[in-house]
């Protein structure tokens, strides 16, 4: 892959216009924004799904046109909304936001 980085966000226009767009690949790392009780931090799931893209990196053939794109951090999660701090999407908003 002709590009410094993998992750979608830190390329500029330039590095798309030397991309195969029609090779590449865009990975869309999906989390949630919800609690996981009192002792832990609302953001373990994106902090996991990040940790999981950051070990899968050295893995990655060269060549192969991978992109990760920004973490989503709200996913669907109505059943810990009577916790304060969760975030959520209505399940037919996330799959137009995904096929979209």
């Amino acid at each position: 892959m002709p590009t410094a980085s993998r992750f979608w966000s830190d390329l500029t226009t330039a590095d798309f216009a030397s991309l195969d767009t029609a090779r590449a690949i865009a990975v869309l790392p999906v989390a949630a924004t919800e609690q996981h009780g009192p002792h832990l931090p609302l953001s373990v799931d994106t902090d996991i799904v990040n940790g999981v893209v950051q070990a899968a990196l050295p893995h990655l053939p060269a060549p192969l046109p991978v992109l990760f794109l920004p973490t989503q951090g709200v996913g669907f999660s109505p059943e810990h909304t009577r916790f304060p701090g969760t975030l959520t999407l209505k399940a037919d908003t996330l799959m137009r936001i995904w096929t979209e």
